[in-house]
Order: structure tokens, then C-alpha cells, then sequence
């Protein structure tokens, strides 16, 4: 019986490494649009209607602000996305998402802090591409 257990455990930690290891990504080419993305709307704003793998935005956040960054109205490439604290992509991982409405990702977050994230826009697997 505790050997069951044990292997169940195994198991899902194994699984958890690998979302994570597939979801966040480092893969930083360009920022895109160039100015720093800033809203007051409680609806979705089209920030890009096309962005490279690689490409990643800069938007300001306030602090107890929920926002939600998506590529799920888009099915050009099997998207990931990776949310950065700060304005230069490649800092410290806030969250991520893989497919999380078909091949298309989602990020819902509560800022922590007022100040700049960044969003970065990866085709699977972490791949920079146009």
C-alpha cells in the first residue's frame, strides 16, 4: 500500500516539472509594438493583430488591477506565454500559460506591485518565429 503512494507522488511531481519547463519560456527577440502598453479598460484591448514568436510586450500594471493577456481569438501558430516582471523580458517568471484554450494561451493576473511586466509571445516549444 505505501508503495502505491509513492509512486502516485512520483508521478505527479514528474508531471508538474514538465508544464512548467514547456510553458515558460526565454526565447526574447524584439519588443513589439515599441511603446509601453498602458490601459484603464475593464475590456479586452487588441494590443497586436500579429506578433512573431519571440516577440514580446511591455505594459504598465497597478497594483490589486486583474489583468488578462490572450492569443486565443488567434490561431496562427500554437502560441505559449510567459509573463516577466519588468520592462525587459527574461526577468523574473510571474506566470505562464500553454494551450490553454486549444492551442492558444491565456494569462489572468492580480498585479502584486505598481510598475512594468512584460509579455512574451512564443510559438511551441519555446521557439521564436515569424
Amino acid at each position: 500500500m505505501n508503495k502505491l503512494i509513492v509512486n502516485i507522488t512520483i508521478l505527479i511531481l514528474l508531471f508538474l516539472n514538465v508544464k512548467e519547463g514547456y510553458a515558460q519560456c526565454f526565447n526574447c527577440s524584439s519588443q513589439y509594438p515599441a511603446a509601453t502598453q498602458t490601459t484603464t479598460s475593464t475590456s479586452l484591448v487588441n494590443v497586436s493583430t500579429c506578433m512573431w514568436g519571440g516577440d514580446y510586450a511591455v505594459f504598465d500594471v497597478t497594483a490589486g488591477e486583474t489583468y488578462t493577456w490572450t492569443t486565443c481569438a488567434n490561431g496562427a501558430y500554437d502560441t505559449q506565454l510567459t509573463l516577466f516582471q519588468g520592462a525587459s523580458c527574461g526577468g523574473t517568471d510571474l506566470d505562464d500559460n500553454d494551450d490553454d484554450c486549444g492551442l492558444q494561451s491565456t494569462i489572468t493576473w492580480t498585479a502584486t506591485f505598481t510598475g512594468q511586466v512584460s509579455v512574451l509571445v512564443s510559438e511551441y516549444n519555446c521557439v521564436s518565429n515569424s
